[in-house]
């Protein structure tokens, strides 16, 4: 799949963070400590322009951890100490690590520390202008409990100090998010080399704040897939771990495909949306007019016959057509006439509110067991289909569920999907051939290869009936235009997310209507193209 990964903002989990350590330790020969006064340089630099040059007399507090975290931590307190700037430590006694263990004696020399749970300690925390959370950083995975957890609690407690993070809010997990009992919440974070997926994951977006990545000279070498040494007692295997990116606007603005000068209706793509049952018209309607808006040339519709000639909201442009005997909804017989429709256009949309029952879900299950091309499947789409039904079928296709869609297919709860949300995107797109596309803030999209996309437009306006069929609808709609089903997903997420974006802030308003993201989608190319 054609992807320009230069023009996305690669992630690093904690399996490849560490790996570039080592690499740069161990292969380049790099010492630790330089590293260590790197990044311990990137956050005081930032802190010195974007707090202290205007508050010269900010009372400034190091939290320091007794790992390389804190040894940062202890770097940037006599850093901005030589800078004469108000400088204390509070830390966890003495450092573990022996990088860590010599910025701590150089600290020493600099100032005083209070050590956790001390009285001084907490009143040091509680006085603060500024905060810098150097507790724990990426590679933490037990709940944090005791002292550190009401060390972490006094530290969020101070909301009128600027607070930031090391490399990731401590108990934030680097990997997925999840937040280990409790965690730093923090407005900025300074994250070194490459950002972390844990901080562009719900919750941990929530105490991330604006995340920064600074340059701590591990040279860009890496290939798309990053070796990672893991030893057991026998033997040395070589793990490839895929990388995952966030999408950025450029990336995403070189995709939207464009009108050629002698371009017409019918080399703009085709596409056929078969969806719609008796008191669902609405999704077929959305479904089908978001791809008209999103580029396609033309649109068919495929919808049950009771809803042929009376599609509530229907679009001038869009086309109708039911099969006979096809009232409400669709069943097995109306296989072969979809199939046909399916071969005349350049991409399909299945599901849009089909309803779920017997005869649906031998329509879907058999339609795609015969169905090639270009395929987006969504809502009732999924809900009418198996597991096996979907791993028979040869052509990659884009499935766009929501945790509770997703659920049923591949029998894991909610909860165990949202917890690992990037996990199980990685894990099912591969095993299942298709582009995965994960609905919630922050849309995860997982591709065949492994990698995986993280989508950073949205608001909770998107939160509203509809929206859903809206996406399908644009990612149809670049499917029909000729974008590869990766990049078409990927298209149609970003656009989806900045085109709610765009509505609430022309809006000043926090609420929309799905069919609100039409005159969004035109504000998201508008601002693209500036």
């Amino acid at each position: 799949m054609d992807v320009n990964y230069q023009k996305l903002f690669r992630l690093a989990d904690t399996l490849s963070m560490r790996e570039m350590d080592r690499h740069a330790l161990e292969d380049l020969g790099i010492e630790g400590l330089v590293l260590m006064e790197n990044a311990a340089r990137s956050v005081a630099d930032w802190l010195t322009e974007n707090k202290l040059k205007n508050e010269p007399d900010a009372r400034i507090v190091v939290c320091c951890g007794k790992g390389n975290n804190g040894g940062d931590g202890f770097a940037i307190a006599r850093l901005l100490a030589n800078r004469g700037y108000d400088i204390h430590v509070v830390d966890a006694g003495e450092a573990k690590k022996v990088d860590a263990r010599k910025n701590q004696l150089l600290w020493e020399q600099f100032g005083e520390s209070a050590s956790f749970p001390d009285a001084n300690a907490s009143r040091l925390m509680e006085e603060a202008d500024v905060l810098i959370d150097a507790i724990f950083g990426i590679g933490i995975e037990q709940s944090i409990e005791g002292a550190y957890r009401e060390w972490i609690e006094i530290f969020n407690s101070n909301k009128t100090a600027l607070r930031v993070a090391v490399d990731i809010p401590s108990g934030v997990s680097t990997d997925e998010s999840q937040i280990l009992g409790v965690a730093a919440r923090c407005q900025h974070t300074i994250t070194f080399q490459t950002a972390k997926p844990g901080c562009f994951q719900h919750p941990g977006v929530l105490y991330s704040g604006k995340v920064h990545v600074a340059d701590i000279s591990i040279p860009e070498i890496w290939p798309e897939r990053l070796p990672a040494k893991e030893a057991d007692d026998e033997t040395s295997i070589i793990i490839y771990t895929p990388f995952t990116y966030l999408l950025t606007a450029e990336f995403v603005s070189e995709l939207i495909p464009e009108r050629l000068p002698d371009a017409h209706k019918g080399s703009s793509g085709h596409l056929l949306t078969v969806c719609g049952s008796s008191g669902m018209g609405g999704a077929a309607s959305l479904s089908s007019t978001a791809a008209l808006k999103s580029g396609a040339g033309l649109v068919s519709a495929c919808v049950p016959g009771q809803l042929r000639d009376n599609l509530p909201g229907q679009a001038a442009e869009v086309m109708t057509v039911s099969p006979h005997n096809s009232s409400e909804y669709f069943s097995e017989e109306h296989v072969d006439f979809v199939l046909q429709l399916a071969s005349e256009r350049n991409a399909v949309v299945l599901g849009c509110g089909l309803g779920v029952h017997s005869k649906t879900a031998a329509f879907v299950q058999h339609l795609m067991k015969r169905l090639q091309g270009p395929l987006l499947i969504d809502a009732d789409g999924l809900n009418n289909l198996d597991e096996a039904s979907l791993q028979e079928r040869i052509d990659t296709a884009v499935i766009t569920p929501h945790p509770r869609e997703l659920s049923r297919l591949c029998g894991q709860s909610v909860t165990e999907i949202q917890q690992n949300r990037i996990a199980t995107v990685r894990r099912l797109a591969q095993e299942w051939n298709v582009v995965l596309l994960l609905k919630g803030a922050y849309t995860v999209i997982g591709s065949p290869d492994g990698h995986i996309f993280i989508n950073p437009t949205g608001n909770s306006a998107l939160a509203t009936a509809g929206s859903g069929d809206v996406l399908s609808g644009f990612i149809g709609g670049f499917l029909a235009q000729g974008l590869s089903p990766l990049n078409a997903a990927l298209t149609g997420a970003y656009m989806h997310g900045l085109a709610a974006e765009c509505f609430t802030k022309k809006t000043n308003s926090n609420y929309m209507l799905a069919s609100d993201l039409f005159e969004g989608l035109l504000l998201a190319r508008n601002m693209l193209k500036a």
